[in-house]
């Protein structure tokens, strides 16, 4: 299956941190561990989306990172990619982590702050469970559902101010938990829809949902406003726990939410988010007007680096041409059928999921051979001895040109990071999509009409 998007939430949410101090580095030493052996080890920070990069791992038997800290009170990041561990530290301290990458809720801290840093990667903590009630049942009023995740909070609250000693951590925990609470709460309608859903037929569950969640709304929205008057944005958005119950809010029940409570950095952080998690937006022009809508700083660095990371395939800009060999051995462009629309297949015979779709892609051929367009299979398998005696086992459309690539430049500059994945080049020799709509979907062939006519 397509795989070249990374879940993207990770990488986008949260904001500025205000203090500025002199910097000073911390140490972090992650204890050597199979799953390094695997993938690039990065952090990033939350509060300034910086990378620390693999290439600045130092060799040896363990990984260890010089993070550059510069709030004296302390600085929180994110293990990035595998996405739950959190990371305190202050300027000049070490800490050492054993990472459990099976059962990342067992990773073990020593060295500095690894009470700090333990507290913060309980299950719980990452998961939101703490705060449920226990022996919820749908009799369980909203009423009632409330006072207890409330007395759990508070009650968690003051378990942490009687543990740590640090003014900020203490705060800092405190607004985690707040917005726990508003995710917890949110949970109610969710857990409730899920119910009815379940004992109404289609039509009366919609009925019955358009009331109660009208009902529940109100209540929420008054309850979580007066949560997030207690910080100010800056507070709230450092986090990606806090920034994603916000997130949930605004997209599940009221959009104007955030603009509401005066969160405009939160609204851009949104905007960017929608673009950056549909792929079809996300290669599309409307990447390069992103930079005049943005206001944040912090933000505009990031649709900076996509826009250079992605210019050469949105929509609009002329394909990079690449030569690949066919069954008989002869050499072909791409350019040579500039004057027609091209459809690519990108597959390999070891991806299950691309010969799955092969007799759909091959269908679809068929279906248009009588029209102005060129379908055009490229194999990517590193050698081509297993592409052509699978070719030569299964049917194939008249009408699609089967090529190979040996050629990895093609694959890092269309960045095919996972297969199947599909092409659409218009006639002009432009790019169309660069992550078309598989075969199959009704979304593509309304395309592939009105590229033909084009």
């Amino acid at each position: 299956m397509e795989k070249c998007m990374k879940p993207i939430l990770l990488g986008i949410v949260g904001v500025l941190c205000a203090s500025i101090s002199v910097a000073q580095d911390a140490k972090v030493v992650f204890k050597s561990h199979p799953v390094f052996q695997r993938y690039p080890a990065e952090l990033i920070k939350e509060t300034r989306y910086n990378m620390v990069r693999s290439e600045r791992v130092a060799p040896g038997d363990s990984i260890t990172f010089l993070l550059r800290v510069t709030d004296p009170e302390g600085e929180y990041y994110r293990l990035y990619d595998w996405g739950a561990l959190n990371v305190f530290v202050k300027p000049g301290s070490t800490i050492v982590i054993d990472y459990n990458d099976r059962e990342r809720t067992k990773t073990k801290f020593s060295g500095d702050l690894a009470a700090e840093n333990a507290w913060l990667n309980q299950s719980w903590f990452l998961s939101y469970q703490m705060l449920y009630p226990k022996l919820l049942t749908p009799q369980t009023t909203y009423k009632e559902y409330e006072r207890r995740v409330f007395s759990n909070a508070d009650s968690l609250k003051r378990v942490v101010k009687s543990i740590f000693l640090s003014k900020k951590f203490v705060e800092d925990c405190q607004c985690r938990i707040d917005f726990m609470v508003i995710s917890t709460l949110l949970n109610y309608y969710q857990f409730s829809a899920q119910s009815m859903q379940r004992e109404l037929s289609a039509a009366d569950f919609e009925s019955w949902n358009r009331d109660f969640k009208l009902t529940f709304s109100k209540v929420f929205l008054k309850k979580s406003r007066h949560i997030c008057k207690r910080y100010k944005e800056q507070e709230v958005l450092q986090y990606w726990q806090t920034s994603q119950a916000l997130m949930n809010v605004v997209h599940n029940i009221e959009p104007g939410f955030a603009g509401q409570i005066g969160y405009s950095l939160f609204e851009e952080e949104y905007a960017l988010m929608q673009v950056l998690n549909d792929v079809t937006r996300l290669y599309s022009l409307e990447l390069l007007d992103f930079p005049e809508k943005v206001k944040d700083s912090v933000i505009l660095d990031i649709v900076n680096e996509h826009i250079k990371d992605k210019r050469d395939l949105l929509t609009g800009v002329e394909a990079m041409d690449f030569e690949f060999k066919d069954m008989d051995g002869n050499m072909r462009k791409l350019s040579d059928y500039k004057g027609m629309p091209i459809f690519i297949d990108v597959w390999a015979t070891w991806c299950n999921p691309c010969k799955a779709l092969a007799p759909v892609f091959h269908g679809l051929a068929r279906e248009y051979k009588e029209k102005n367009i060129k379908f055009i299979s490229v194999s990517i398998d590193k050698k081509a001895a297993p592409w052509m005696n699978y070719l030569n086992g299964h049917p194939r459309a008249e009408n699609v040109l089967e090529l190979h690539s040996g050629n990895k430049k093609f694959q890092e500059a269309y960045k095919i990071s996972g297969i199947p994945r599909f092409i659409l080049i218009d006639k002009n020799f432009k790019i169309r999509m660069a992550f078309a709509y598989r075969p199959g979907m009704k979304a593509l062939n309304s395309l592939l009409d009105l590229v033909c006519v084009e």
